[in-house]
């Protein structure tokens, strides 16, 4: 046989094996019942008197065929079982003797009237089974022309035989060749159709094989995590991200009960399957591993009994998309507006230094001039801050290591204010990774720095800003930025993330509500904490793990 069955998941190797494996059990199957004809031939050849028929006209000749088939059969049991010499060569030796040897079996036994013509059949039957379309009609071929001689080999060689029984005969043996072929054809026409069943049957298997790699595949790499329980709340499979979310740190999830793991989600979970309105609610929680997550449940069948399927969407993620079509919208919005206001605004300082230049040197309208200029220059510094904030939806989160950054931006800062380094003081930064733009995230300190230098008094040697880093609770890094100013006061605490919020006449307003945005758009947080005794300010910087980077690039 060219083909079998192949079981889907198996590889293309694994497929071959299988069908080779079941084309030599096939091959045994046949040499067993050839074993069993050729034994209870050798056994009627030692007892022809009780069985007259099997044998009567050439007692020797039946006997010789007889153990000849044995001791052949006997031997391909062994040959199958080590598979040497090849599947095609054993069948085509093995058909060839049944062929040979059951012929000069029924010519010992009186011809086609002992009903040994049969046995003929069933072999050419089983050669079209597991042999080609040549080899089928060869032995086919083989077999009529075998009968044909048998029954004519007494007018051959010129014996004692009535020739009218001889002629009569030969519809008889005509009708065997007839069934010869129709049984060579039939056998070969069923087992191709077996072969295209069972190669089509591979195709699908390997196809299903295939397209069940790639679901495994892509649900083992979404961002929201995946998890299916059984009723009893017992974990049946869990993908990776669920382990991350759940801190689940082991593969083996046997007799894993969720309810130990994540006692939260359980309850939601039960909740759910026994109650139709709690299945129109969704309540987020916070795993063991730090993630506030979102749950979704959908029930893997028609019955509740039949499992559940719980989806786990991280907030973290949710609320950087929000914030990404936030920033977007808005990024569209102040584009336009600065746009708009750069043209008008040009033309005025152009007027107002024209004007300054024409008016007397002590003249009222040369102080009015020097106003209008001082509000344009400030109308274009809010402009220049929109534009930039018209940026902010291009986030390009990388991991950084936190330490030799510090480093580099102390460098950077004070190179550039003309300001000695020693003006910082780092702490807990070493061995600390966040995912952050790092670009975005110069100007966020740079915007921060500036603003804890301009309430913190003079520089006489000792550090007037602490950049402490370190993890949460929640097992996110953070990085403070300390000073010992005069602090914010309480009644405007509320309102200093606010757009255009300041309380210095010349500021814009605009400083920490685009740091906020871009600690935002790159998935962490910017928040005030007052100092520690009630004495200066601490702004803290909360970051993305550093392991969320590449779901937060894919944003």
């Amino acid at each position: 046989m060219d083909s079998a069955f192949t079981l889907p998941g198996l590889s293309r190797a694994e497929s071959q094996a299988a069908i080779e494996a079941q084309n030599w059990k096939l091959l045994a199957y046949f040499n067993f019942y050839r074993l069993a004809i050729a034994l209870a031939a050798v056994g009627i050849s030692f007892n022809v008197v009780a069985l007259t028929l099997f044998g009567s006209a050439l007692p020797g000749l039946f006997q010789a065929s007889a153990l000849i088939y044995a001791a052949l059969s006997l031997i391909g049991l062994q040959t199958i079982r080590r598979r040497k010499p090849d599947f095609e060569t054993q069948a085509t030796m093995l058909a060839f003797a049944d062929v040979t040897l059951l012929t000069l079996l029924m010519h010992a036994s009186g011809g086609l009237s002992s009903g040994l013509g049969l046995l003929v059949v069933v072999a050419v039957a089983g050669s079209s089974l597991m042999l080609g379309k040549r080899l089928t009609i060869f032995f086919a071929s083989l077999a009529t022309v075998a009968a044909l001689l048998e029954h004519s080999w007494g007018m051959l060689t010129g014996a004692d035989v009535v020739k009218s029984e001889v002629i009569q005969g030969f519809p008889q043996v005509g009708m065997l060749g007839i069934g010869l072929f129709a049984t060579a054809f039939l056998g070969y026409t069923l087992a191709t159709r077996l072969r295209a069943t069972e190669a089509l049957a591979e195709r699908r298997g390997v196809d299903l094989a295939n397209l069940a790699q790639i679901n495994e595949l892509i649900i083992e790499r979404m961002q929201a995590g995946v998890l299916v329980c059984d009723p009893e709340g017992n974990i049946r499979s869990i993908n990776q991200a669920a382990r991350k979310f759940l801190g689940l740190r082991t593969q083996n999830i046997n007799k894993t009960v969720l309810s130990d793991i994540a006692p939260d989600l359980a309850i939601q979970l039960f909740q759910w399957q026994g109650n139709e309105t709690a299945r129109r609610k969704r309540q987020m929680f916070t795993s063991r591993a730090g993630y506030t997550l979102l749950p979704r449940f959908v029930f893997l069948g028609e019955k509740a009994d039949s499992g559940t399927l719980i989806f786990l969407e991280d907030m973290a993620i949710l609320k950087q998309q929000a914030q990404q079509l936030k920033m977007s919208a808005l990024a569209r919005l102040t584009a336009s507006i600065a746009h708009e206001i750069r043209n008008p605004l040009g033309a005025i300082t152009n007027a107002a230094q024209l004007l300054g230049e024409s008016a007397p040197r002590d003249a009222e309208e040369q102080r009015l001039s020097k106003i209008i200029n001082e509000q344009c220059r400030r109308m274009n510094v809010i402009v220049e801050n929109v534009t930039q904030l018209s940026r902010r939806d291009q986030v390009n989160p990388v991991k950084l290591a936190l330490e030799p950054w510090l480093q580099e931006f102390i460098k950077q800062y004070c190179e550039t204010l003309h300001i000695p380094p020693e003006t910082f003081a780092r702490f807990g930064a070493g061995g600390i990774e966040v995912c952050v733009d790092s670009e975005q995230l110069f100007q966020v300190i740079s915007n921060l720095s500036q603003n804890a230098l301009r309430h913190s008094p003079p520089f006489t040697g000792t550090p007037l800003i602490k950049l402490q880093a370190g993890m949460d609770k929640e097992n996110r890094p953070y990085l403070d930025v300390i000073d010992w100013g005069k602090g914010v006061p309480p009644e405007i605490v509320d309102n200093i993330f606010d757009p255009f919020f300041t309380t210095t006449p010349k500021g814009t307003g605009l400083g920490l509500y685009i740091a906020r945005e871009l600690c935002e758009g790159n998935g962490g947080a910017l928040d005030y904490h007052p100092g520690e005794g009630g004495v200066g300010s601490r702004f803290r910087v909360t970051f993305a793990r550093a392991e969320e980077c590449s779901e937060l690039g894919a944003l």
